[in-house]
């Protein structure tokens, strides 16, 4: 008769399961850590990138603002003088050239092409929870939101600009202002064409009034825009200094 051994297992010890759980905890635990530890870096690094080209973009931003704010700062006492003559003195009383000059900023449009396409990827995007630092997100915020109230009141005074060009193309041809359209004429060629008589297509005092009621509504519009613009600046400055500070940024 043959004899089988019967070979047995040997049964593993407790500690030996223990260790390999410990094993297997601590490698997903370290693939958890170095995953973290990747993603913590690419955010870093998104924050920075972020930082300086929003920095750059509020350069161009602040030039931009104090450009428009000097074109509104020249614009509105032009536009007030027109409807102070209109309503204190009659049509053949001054050269025709004065109407023609100040009758022309009643139709001045101020455009604002700010560099913002960093502010509204980062607002649009979510991009904004890459800036860790709070004081930093109230700032871009606080940009943000006067920027869009500048837009918002822009596209308002297009839709009725028509109006007014309506109203002012009862009084002038257009064609006689053309030497004078530009912001940097010199005063004297200013005060030279003011005397000029270039002819007015009507000088009705009703047609002078309505046209002077339409400057009225624009001088209004101009000097809210010019406050909104004011706060702009402002805020961009204050971002910029920020940006600054608490990401090392050098000019």
């Amino acid at each position: 008769m043959e004899v089988h051994a019967h070979s047995h297992t040997a049964r593993k010890k407790w500690t030996h399961y223990f260790w390999e759980f410990l094993m297997l905890f601590l490698a997903v635990f370290c693939g958890f850590l170095a995953e973290y530890q990747l993603e913590h870096k690419i955010e870093k690094d998104r924050e920075k990138q972020y930082s300086k080209t929003l920095y750059e973009d509020l350069k161009a931003d602040t030039a931009i603002l104090n450009g428009s704010i000097r074109e509104t700062n020249f614009v509105i006492p032009k536009v007030d003088s027109f409807r102070y003559l209109v309503h204190t003195k009659a049509i053949d009383d001054i050269p025709s050239g004065t109407w023609y000059y100040y009758g022309r900023f009643g139709t001045r449009n101020i455009a604002q092409s700010l560099q913002n396409a960093t502010l509204q990827q980062l607002v649009s995007s979510g991009g904004l929870r890459y800036f860790k630092k709070q004081n930093v997100v109230y700032a871009i915020a606080a940009y943000d939101q006067v920027v869009r109230d500048i837009n918002n009141s822009g596209d308002a005074q297009l839709t009725t600009l028509n109006e007014v060009l309506k109203a002012r193309n009862q009084i002038f041809d257009s064609w006689y202002m053309d030497e004078i359209m530009s912001l940097t004429v010199s005063s004297s060629k200013v005060d030279s064409f003011k005397q000029t008589s270039p002819p007015l297509l009507s000088r009705k005092k009703e047609d002078f009034i309505q046209y002077a009621s339409f400057c009225q509504v624009r001088s209004f519009n101009i000097k809210r825009l010019v406050e909104r613009l004011t706060i702009a600046l402002n805020n961009a400055e204050k971002l910029m200094l920020l940006l600054k500070k608490e990401y090392r940024i050098k000019d």
